[in-house]
């Protein structure tokens, strides 16, 4: 009897040990079709949903390290249709798990995303960091269809622009469960990067500039590289990027590059009305000078510093009326933060806060701060 709890842990070591001799959910490579990103748009012919895989084309096997690309599209109703019937065409199951981008049509946007996004973020296959774009191009296909031009996955490339896109500040980067957070939440609306196709001397390469709106889930407006950037200052979503300055007869003459930025966005009630405060400081270097004279009399660090600053709130300033006025859409997430600091009356206004954003007091304050001028603190001098 006393053996009995003795041989116990052993008789279960041998019970698990044909559970520990391998994956359970085991799948040979050449089994299935590994995604590495989709385009949606719609078929012009019936309005259906078109589809676009690209798929990774692994030649000879992984251990070569050999990968190109494979291109497939099908037309159906709905996305899990598309999926489903393209094992058809392929003879194998499309693996999901290393897909890095969804590219949208306008014309699928604008119509609303729910359809197209809510099996992705369901299916138990599918990640939800993979990153979500719209198409600037007629459709979403021809993006992807660049990697015959550049003759690599065109997906991994834009993953990896997503990723650098904090020096440039030019695009927001928007990963799907992000996108979807956005459109369940009262009082912050949802944007998306717009990429396109940019050719120069006959090179053809994507480009991420700018955003696409969204009013729920349906696209309503664009914003440009520039205003996107002044929006991500007054959304504390700055990571980098440059500061143009002009001097002070207003021609176009430095540089900084942005080490740092923090937006503070302090909401108010006086005498029972709302009012927004969103103050910036931004912490620069001074990365380039056009021009051969020093920094004397009134062009001092400190001069460049305060027409930054000016131009900075202006900008910025100019990106929130443009907002309130065309769309009424908050893209900046300010209802979260009143709703945060102000749930007085944040339960008064949630109810129709599109309305409230449109009409909504907002002051802009920005200091910009000068740390450095890079390798040299004084102008290149021309000789007499």
């Amino acid at each position: 009897m006393r053996a009995t709890p003795r041989l116990l842990p052993l008789l279960l070591c041998i019970v698990m040990l044909p559970c520990l001799s391998g994956c359970w959910n085991y799948t040979e490579v050449d089994d299935i079709s590994i995604v590495a990103g989709v385009a949606i748009d719609k078929d012009g012919a019936n309005e259906k949903i078109q589809l676009t895989a690209e798929m990774v084309d692994i030649q000879g096997g992984l251990d070569q390290n050999q990968a190109g690309f494979k291109m497939l599209s099908l037309t159906g109703s709905t996305i899990f249709d598309i999926v489903r019937n393209m094992i058809s065409i392929t003879g194998r199951k499309l693996f999901w798990s290393h897909a890095k981008a969804i590219i949208f049509s306008e014309k699928v946007a604008r119509e609303g995303l729910i359809r197209t996004v809510d099996w992705y973020s369901r299916d138990t296959e599918t990640r939800s960091d993979v990153f979500i774009f719209v198409s600037g191009e007629p459709t979403a296909r021809e993006i992807l269809n660049l990697n015959s031009t550049t003759k690599a996955i065109m997906s991994f490339e834009l993953a990896q622009m997503m990723r650098d896109e904090k020096f440039t500040s030019s695009a927001p980067t928007v990963e799907i469960w992000d996108f979807i957070d956005k459109l369940e939440t009262m009082g912050n609306h949802a944007v998306a990067p717009l990429i396109y196709i940019h050719e120069q001397n006959g090179q053809k390469n994507e480009r991420v500039n700018g955003c696409a709106i969204f009013s729920k889930d349906k696209m309503v407006g664009k914003l440009n590289g520039e205003e996107t950037k002044n929006m991500l200052f007054a959304k504390d979503g700055i990571k980098g990027g440059v500061l143009g300055v002009n001097d002070k007869n207003g021609v176009p003459t430095y540089s900084l590059e942005i080490l740092s930025s923090r937006t503070k966005v302090k909401p108010r009630v006086v005498n029972g009305k709302l009012l927004l405060q969103v103050r910036t400081v931004t912490h620069t270097g001074l990365d380039e000078v056009m021009t051969s004279e020093s920094f004397s009399g009134n062009e001092t660090i400190s001069a460049i510093e305060e027409r930054a600053g000016e131009a900075l709130e202006q900008e910025i300033l100019a990106v929130i009326r443009k907002m309130q006025r065309e769309y009424h859409a908050d893209i900046f997430g300010y209802g979260e933060i009143i709703h945060e600091h102000q749930p007085e009356m944040w339960v008064k206004v949630r109810d129709h806060w599109d309305d409230e954003f449109a009409k909504l007091d907002i002051t802009v304050d920005s200091k910009v701060i000068i740390e450095s001028s890079a390798k040299t603190s004084r102008s290149i001098k021309l000789g007499d």
